[in-house]
């Protein structure tokens, strides 16, 4: 499970040609098999979870957090194999662009399950921390939510990143493309959790 084939070179090179066009800031394409998400969520359900912080305080920015968190996570059976696949290849595949918008390879050293109930408020609007570099991957296992991408802090309009299980989230991380403002990491929070959410999220230090 979790190997990069010839198909899913070409799917990943696609993706990242797209996220790193200047307008891009996340990308979303169907991926895993249901055997590979059944392998995850069945491992994910045997961790132990604590709950989240309910407020981060960043400068003037407060976001709430509704949900169990698993962190850090183990790196170990399938989620292992998952993240050595997309380490070793999304930087190959990057590789084969005109620009590789990686500058070095990555390893995903920053590991969380989050398990969101029904009805939860979610997360809300920010931006993944400037310590996080290249990429930010996240994969949803169960539930129906909806992730979105927004253009403000205040969330006016919300544009629903499809996160279903079985789709691989891809998301802009300081340094990817040669970016390193502030708007190289895209304002997103989830929301309209009806029956529950358990997803997962791979970040790295550099």
């Amino acid at each position: 499970m979790f190997k990069i084939t010839g198909k899913r070179h070409n799917q990943l090179r696609t993706a990242l040609a797209r996220l790193a066009t200047p307008s891009r800031r996340w990308v979303s394409l169907d991926f895993f098999t249901d055997a590979e998400i059944t392998a995850l969520k069945n491992l994910a359900g045997t961790q132990q979870f604590r709950t989240a912080q309910s407020e981060i305080v960043h400068r003037e920015n407060r976001v709430f957090q509704d949900f169990d968190v698993c962190f850090p996570a183990p790196r170990i059976g399938a989620f292992d194999d998952l993240a050595a696949g997309l380490e070793s290849g999304l930087f190959a595949v990057g590789a084969t662009l005109a620009q590789n918008p990686f500058e070095t390879r990555f390893q995903f050293d920053d590991f969380a399950i989050q398990r969101y109930p029904a009805g939860s408020r979610g997360i809300g609007i920010h931006r993944d921390g400037k310590r996080y570099k290249h990429i930010v991957v996240i994969i949803t296992l169960a539930g129906q939510s909806r992730l979105f991408s927004t253009t403000s802090r205040a969330g006016e309009t919300r544009q629903r990143i499809d996160d279903r299980p079985g789709r691989l989230v891809l998301l802009s991380a300081d340094g990817f493309a040669g970016r390193f403002d502030e708007d190289s990491r895209p304002l997103h929070g989830v929301d309209c959790v009806r029956t529950g959410r358990l997803s997962i999220g791979f970040r790295s230090f550099g």
